[in-house]
C-alpha cells in the first residue's frame, strides 16, 4: 500500500523547487484539500454507479483532491466527482476524442472517468472504469493520449517527477 503522507511530502518539496524558480508566477501553488469523509467517498460511488479504484480512494482519504497538483492541472476530490464545472469540461472533452485515437488507445468514452484536468489547456486525465478490483491505469490525454501510467500512484508519483523536470526547466531558463 502507498504511503500517501511521505508522497504527498516529496510532492510538496517538488512543487516548493518550482515556486523557488518561478519567479515569472507562471503557475498557481495550493496545498492539497483536507481528507475526504468515507460518507462523501460512497456518495460519490452511488452518484456515478461504480466504485473508484482503490489507490484513488486512499488518496482521496489523505487529500480531498489537490488544486494546481502540476503547473494548472488541478486534482479532482469528490467536489468534482460529484459534479463541478471542471468535471463537465473534463467530461466535454472526452466526447470530443476521434473515434479512431480511441480505438488506437482501447478507450471506451463511456468507461472514462476524468481524475484531473487543466484549467487553462486541452489536457486531461482519465482512469478506466475497471470492475472487480483490477487497479486501472491513469491516461494523459491532450486531444489524444499522451502517457498512461500503470496505476494512480504511478501517476501521482510522475507527477512528482513532473514538477522537479518544470523546476529544472524554469532554473534553466532564469540563468539565461
Amino acid at each position: 500500500m502507498i504511503n500517501w503522507p511521505v508522497e504527498m511530502q516529496r510532492m510538496r518539496e517538488a512543487k516548493e523547487r518550482v515556486r523557488e524558480s518561478d519567479v515569472e508566477d507562471l503557475w498557481r501553488f495550493e496545498e492539497p484539500r483536507p481528507p475526504s469523509e468515507p460518507e462523501r467517498l460512497r456518495e460519490v460511488v452511488q452518484r456515478l454507479g461504480h466504485d473508484l479504484d482503490s489507490e484513488y480512494v486512499s488518496f482521496l482519504l489523505e487529500a480531498d483532491g489537490w488544486p494546481a497538483l502540476m503547473q494548472d492541472v488541478d486534482l479532482f476530490g469528490t467536489e468534482e466527482l460529484l459534479g463541478s464545472p471542471a468535471m463537465d469540461t473534463a467530461r466535454s472533452l472526452v466526447k470530443t476524442l476521434e473515434p479512431e485515437g480511441l480505438a488506437s488507445s482501447r478507450l471506451d468514452p463511456d468507461a472514462l472517468l476524468p481524475i484531473a484536468a487543466s484549467t487553462t489547456t486541452i489536457d486531461f486525465f482519465v482512469m478506466p472504469v475497471v470492475r472487480g478490483g483490477a487497479p486501472a491505469p491513469v491516461i494523459w490525454i491532450a486531444g489524444a493520449e499522451v502517457e498512461r501510467y500503470s496505476s494512480f500512484a504511478d501517476f501521482f508519483r510522475h507527477m512528482i517527477d513532473e514538477n522537479i523536470g518544470e523546476a529544472e526547466i524554469l532554473r534553466a531558463d532564469n540563468s539565461e
